[in-house]
């Protein structure tokens, strides 16, 4: 028997499967992605990118209210450190001015600058100190019931103790109000938060 040149090719191309079938080499059939498997693949990371958009814009406000609230914990721990060592009671405020929370006891204060590096230019924060009342003090102002009112600073006292008050920062459109536990200085969290 003898086989062509052309024979002779083909048999050294020819591969069988595991599935038994038998074809050439060079064959290749169908291949590479079909137009709906592109589209899919366009289609979520449209999606993703949309996403990681809307996070970061959130991120970025939430990044100036954190550093609003981590400048206050360390003026308050310094207030609370002094208020014990000193044996004289520390006042806190804050200077919207200067974006700094304010220490001191007397004509003697120390700063705590908050980071605005990160800030956007054109945000508006506020941060501000507020005292429960009692339940008789409660007032109804057009249809609504206060329950708080504004004070100027916060008062650290000797014993390590504070005044009971609730931190309210806004920055833009996130607004946190943190209520301080007067005995601890720390965070009094609700039964259903989970921070």
């Amino acid at each position: 028997m003898t086989f062509s040149r052309l024979d002779l090719t083909a048999r050294n191309r020819l591969t069988i499967s595991a599935t038994g079938e038998g074809r050439l080499r060079g064959d290749r059939g169908f291949s590479g992605f079909s137009l709906v498997e592109i589209l899919l693949v366009v289609a979520l990371i449209g999606v993703m990118a949309s996403v990681f958009v809307i996070n970061f814009d959130t991120l970025i406000r939430q990044n100036e209210a954190d550093s609003l609230e981590q400048a206050f914990w360390q003026a308050a721990s310094e207030a609370r450190n002094q208020a014990l060592f000193q044996r004289r009671p520390q006042d806190l405020r804050y200077d919207p001015e200067a974006n700094a929370y304010t220490v001191g006891a007397g004509g003697k204060t120390k700063h705590f600058k908050v980071d605005t590096s990160n800030w956007k230019e054109d945000i508006e924060t506020e941060v501000l100190f507020k005292q429960s009342l009692s339940d008789d003090s409660y007032r109804l102002v057009a249809g609504q019931l206060i329950t708080q009112r504004e004070i100027p600073l916060v008062r650290y006292y000797p014993d390590g103790t504070s005044m009971p008050f609730v931190l309210e920062i806004r920055a833009g459109d996130d607004l946190r109000s943190i209520e301080i536990d007067p005995w601890s200085g720390a965070e009094l969290l609700a039964a259903d938060d989970d921070r």
